[in-house]
């Protein structure tokens, strides 16, 4: 589902990181308002992006951290995998926050046997995923550039958080890996991040 896709490519495209200091993410963590009229604006936004999507009509879009959370809690988070259980962001000239709630017994990891076992025999049931880090995007394609992370209170390197974003990406519906560029839809060129809101150039 393309409304789907659009969403989860921008918020799953945004985790491969290192702990450190711990009072710059603490204190950038979500904190947002949620409402249904927000999150029918932002779907009625998604739709203007489809519906010009193919024609060569270059249009610019912005998605307030309402309109985006809204969206995520009300219209995606019904469709998640069981192991995402929420998602919420905070947009800051540049800088992205999300905050992760994962169910790891619903999690696969594909890394090496040792990745794998060590992972399991420090997570499992539910646990909440804290990153922080730079959106990078362009040529219809966006990644995200880590730059802090946390597990609960913990912190853990950057090859462990990166396997689970990678694991969590591979859950959800389309796959993908959000470790890796990832191309938007709707003929999305660019994304923005500015202060409190995102700015989408198709």
């Amino acid at each position: 589902m393309m409304l789907r896709q659009l969403v989860l490519s921008w918020l799953l495209v945004m985790p491969t990181m290192g702990w450190q200091a711990r009072s710059s993410i603490a204190m950038m963590a979500p904190n947002p308002e949620i409402s249904k009229a927000a999150a029918d604006s932002c779907d009625a936004k998604v739709r203007l992006l489809e519906a010009n999507a193919g024609t060569g009509k270059r249009q610019t879009i912005s998605l307030s951290e309402e309109e985006m959370n809204s969206y995520l809690a009300l219209v995606i988070g019904p469709n998640y995998h069981p192991s995402l259980k929420s998602v919420l962001l905070r947009f800051n000239d540049g800088r992205v926050v999300a905050v992760a709630t994962i169910d790891f017994d619903h999690l696969n990891f594909s890394s090496t046997q040792f990745l794998n076992g060590l992972i399991r025999s420090l997570l499992t049931g539910m646990h909440t995923l804290m990153v922080s880090g730079n959106a990078v995007s362009g040529e219809g394609k966006a990644n995200f550039n880590l730059g802090e992370a946390r597990i609960d209170t913990v912190a853990l390197p950057n090859i462990l958080v990166a396997e689970i974003i990678s694991a969590v990406g591979r859950k959800q519906q389309p796959p993908f890996d959000p470790m890796q560029p990832t191309p938007l839809p709707y003929h999305i060129q660019k994304i923005d991040v500015r202060s409190r809101y995102i700015v989408l150039y198709q």
